[in-house]
């Protein structure tokens, strides 16, 4: 942390100068690099160029009257550093690049990148409301838990991360996702396909997924319930998170041994093929809202539960898209196995870490310009599995 005693503060280039300051609770009131500009306060300081020398700050302390010593810790790492400058560090474990969606540009182009035919990129850019959250990509937030690495690292409660992107929540941390999630699931093991075809057994991954989910909500009631886990920023239990990330490796194990049988591009292509279909969710919810349509939503909001019910309609949609990506060598029950496990490893990605919530996300300051990012290093989260590790994965 910043010490009264160090007067001065330097930098070697423009990305850690930004990514410091962030780091010790201060925000950046004025950063335009090509003029020369840069004002950072907070945390009972302010941080303004020294004159004639560049990159180089002198550290003033503010007055007690106008002092405000920020409680914000972000997870310590160079990957989380990436966030500042709205960009989502993909897993390189799942052959996924970095992409860029601190901007609305940069969300397009992003969403071009995964979708090349552009109707994913059209889909998200006429489902916007031009009034009711403005600056929301729903649907296309959910690129943030299946594409990331875990972020939080093992043994620390510190589980709060920047916001790369205008609208950084969704379906995935929201309790209407989950309690639909849930029952969907439920409803998918007791369907005829299961109980009237004793040759065709329920995957035994979708299995392991519905048990767990119910080992994590008997345990623990902020698995479910947002606005609980919400209130434990840097603070949620040691044992929740633990389970949360165990579950997340188990899931990630699975999926990769898709990717080493079937091809790199698998896991990619599945999470393209679901925000593709995702990003229409928001727009058809309310629809369904306005005409009397929406299905059981458990006593929770009506157009976020809505969202869920419709992520389950989209799967056979998101099946139709990997044939169509080639994927026609794999099983569609293991397709829509594999959409289930991605989902819930989603869900216990958020649970393993904390971003601003609600509707103050959508009008949260836009994130440092990507441009001025520094490459400085990746840490071990992007490991290769151990051979101990691996899910043996045969053809059906």
């Amino acid at each position: 942390m910043i010490k009264s005693e160090d007067p001065l503060f330097s930098a070697d280039n423009i990305a850690e100068l930004a990514t410091q300051a962030l780091r010790q609770g201060m925000n950046w009131t004025a950063f335009r690099p090509e003029h020369g500009i840069f004002l950072a306060e907070g945390n009972g300081y302010v941080l303004r160029p020294k004159l004639h020398q560049r990159l180089t700050f002198e550290i003033i302390p503010l007055p007690p009257s106008k002092s405000q010593v920020s409680s914000d810790v972000y997870i310590p790492s160079s990957l989380v550093d990436k966030l500042f400058f709205g960009i989502l560090p993909g897993y390189r474990l799942f052959h996924l690049p970095d992409y860029h969606v601190g901007t609305e540009a940069e969300v397009y182009a992003t969403m071009h990148s995964l979708d090349s035919t552009g109707s994913a990129s059209k889909k998200l850019r006429d489902n916007r409301h031009p009034s009711f959250a403005p600056k929301c990509f729903f649907g296309f937030s959910d690129i943030i838990p299946l594409a990331a690495p875990m972020l939080r690292h093992r043994d620390s409660t510190i589980i709060r991360l920047p916001i790369p992107a205008q609208y950084s929540t969704g379906l995935l941390t929201h309790k209407e996702g989950l309690v639909i999630f849930r029952h969907r699931l439920g409803e998918l093991i007791a369907s005829p396909q299961y109980t009237e075809c004793p040759s065709l057994p329920v995957p035994e991954m979708i299995v392991w997924v519905r048990a767990k989910y119910h080992e994590l909500m008997q345990e623990y009631p902020e698995w479910e319930d947002e606005v609980l886990a919400n209130k434990q920023i840097n603070n949620r239990s040691m044992d929740f998170l633990d389970s949360c990330h165990d579950a997340w490796d188990h899931c990630t194990t699975y999926l990769y041994s898709l990717i080493t049988f079937h091809g790199k591009l698998f896991y990619r292509d599945l999470m393209a093929a679901h925000l593709k279909n995702a990003v229409s969710y928001w727009h058809q919810a309310w629809n369904r809202m306005r005409a009397g349509t929406t299905r059981d939503n458990h006593g929770l909001r009506d157009y976020i539960a809505e969202g869920m019910h419709l992520y389950w309609d989209y799967l056979d949609l998101v099946v139709d898209e990997m044939e169509m990506r080639g994927w026609t060598n794999v099983p569609q029950e293991v397709l829509r196995e594999a959409w289930v496990v991605m989902i819930f490893r989603g869900f216990c990605w958020w649970r393993c870490h904390w971003m601003m919530e609600g509707q103050d996300m959508c009008e949260a300051p836009d994130r440092l310009p990507s441009e001025y990012y520094v490459e400085h290093g990746e840490e071990n989260e992007q490991r290769p599995l151990r051979e101990e590790e691996y899910v043996v994965v045969t053809e059906a």
